[in-house]
């Protein structure tokens, strides 16, 4: 089967099977190799031989699971302060309406100042935000409106930073290892996802909130030490004669100028707006209101979401990350709309592993590929344009998800989310066949498609020469 393909200047055909089946040519079949499954394994965690990310990834993955410890439990602190379940929307929204508001001028205020500097300032403020946190509510002072407030800025802070990050993780290994320098990074996020929540649920049932936050607020030593120890990091060429408006122009017809990086980001509008909130904001109000389970189940049930990124380091190295992703991306889809009607605590939590694992695959391979697949002068707005795609969203979805718990219950609301992300999914593959093909950059092995057009045209001419014989 062959689809017509425009991507990276020019068109081409991507053709399942490559290029014996494009020839009519039977497919042989791969040597196996002894030993492959392990050098796989090996190549995937190829960045960690690097000393500067060895710095960053100690680092991040500290400050990470500190973050994932106040994550677990700031819906549930919201309940406590007497919100409800569309309360954790409204919230959703604020700590998450920056990426929308400051996502893509971030990514040129990284790709024009020196990234150390910028990271050091903002991840700063968002240990003062923790600190705000955890003193008061030790005070009992703390509010819904307040909470909502902190989450803002500390959305902010987190946006403005997000760019930044991704492009000095890019500079901490040489290019050969930067996809399994970002794989590494990923599986530091689901880690943290894994072990913060539960380390949440055990704290807000031992020692309270202030326990939370203040754990969090001490995490954030770990990225700045990190940062006190890296060299500084800027882009090698940045294009300054056009302006931020011009610069952040530039982005976006860089990236949609590549159809496979285009349909991506539309399966990331779907992923952020109607998979991510009922898994951000919802799991507190299924656990209280549905499940009528108390801090230990929430606990667990995020920590099951966030398992998934070991598979992630193999997968990273396959040339073609397309297929692995949309299978995982549909899964996911399919895990969230069941558990919005689950009543059972054990099938919820098959289901938030299920789910979990296919959705950190997902994101983390979506990441690779625009890592990768970005140069260096761009790749701060490209991870920009992804973050605005995916969680610049999220505060829409948030919205709409409050407005659906409100009318349907929290279940309710997860079960119809999960139902339109996995629709909207078989509607991108559907209208954009080469996203099966993100990341593809192999001949004959994965596609014919945007990689070697002088390879194509004698390929061309071969099938005419043998038709006329």
């Amino acid at each position: 089967m062959a689809h017509w393909l425009r991507d990276r200047g020019f068109d081409a055909y991507a053709v399942t099977g490559g290029v014996h089946a494009l020839l009519g040519a039977p497919i042989p079949e791969a040597p196996v190799r002894k030993g492959s499954r392990g050098r796989d394994w090996k190549a995937g965690a190829a960045a960690l031989r690097h000393r500067r990310f060895q710095i960053y990834f100690g680092g991040v993955l500290l400050s990470l699971a500190g973050s994932w410890v106040e994550a677990g439990a700031f819906g549930y602190v919201v309940l406590l302060l007497g919100g409800s379940a569309a309360t954790l929307g409204i919230i959703g929204f604020l700590n998450t309406i920056p990426n929308l508001l400051f996502a893509l001028p971030a990514g040129v205020l990284a790709d024009h100042f020196d990234r150390r500097k910028i990271l050091l300032l903002f991840q700063g403020g968002n240990m003062g935000v923790a600190i705000a946190l955890a003193v008061l509510w030790a005070a009992g002072d703390l509010t819904v409106f307040l909470m909502g407030l902190l989450a803002f800025i500390g959305g902010t802070l987190g946006t403005l930073s997000f760019p930044a990050f991704q492009s000095m993780l890019a500079g901490t290994v040489p290019q050969k290892d930067l996809e399994s320098a970002v794989a590494l990074n990923s599986l530091a996020l689901q880690v943290a996802r894994f072990v913060g929540p539960a380390i949440a649920g055990v704290l807000l049932a031992s020692a309270g909130p202030t326990w939370v936050f203040g754990v969090n607020a001490v995490s954030f030593l770990g990225v700045l030490g990190a940062l006190v120890l890296l060299p500084s990091s800027r882009a090698k060429i940045v294009s300054v004669s056009s302006g931020v408006r011009g610069a952040m122009a530039d982005g976006i017809r860089y990236v949609f100028g590549q159809r496979s990086l285009a349909s991506l980001m539309v399966l990331m509008v779907f992923a952020g707006m109607f998979a991510t909130p009922p898994v951000g904001f919802m799991i507190p109000g299924l656990v209280r209101f549905q499940l009528h389970e108390g801090p230990e189940t929430l606990g667990i049930l995020i920590s099951l979401i966030g398992l998934g990124s070991v598979l992630l380091l193999v997968l990273s190295r396959r040339p073609n990350k397309g297929e692995p992703s949309l299978v995982c991306y549909l899964l996911c889809a399919a895990a969230i709309a069941v558990i919005g009607v689950s009543t059972s605590v054990p099938l919820s939590f098959a289901l938030a592993l299920i789910g979990g694992f296919t959705g950190v695959v997902f994101i983390g391979l979506s990441t690779v590929v625009v890592q990768a697949a970005s140069s260096e002068e761009m790749r701060s707005r490209a991870m920009a344009i992804w973050a605005a795609a995916f969680v610049g969203v999220l505060p829409i979805g948030a919205l709409v998800t409050a407005g659906l718990a409100a009318w349907l219950g929290a279940g309710g609301a997860v079960a119809v989310d999960g139902a339109i992300t996995f629709l909207g999914g078989l509607g991108v593959l559907l209208w954009r066949p080469e996203v099966r093909w993100l990341g593809c950059a192999a001949l004959p092995e994965a596609c014919v498609a945007a990689t070697d057009p002088a390879s194509f045209a004698y390929l061309e001419e071969e099938v005419e020469a043998a038709k006329a014989a």
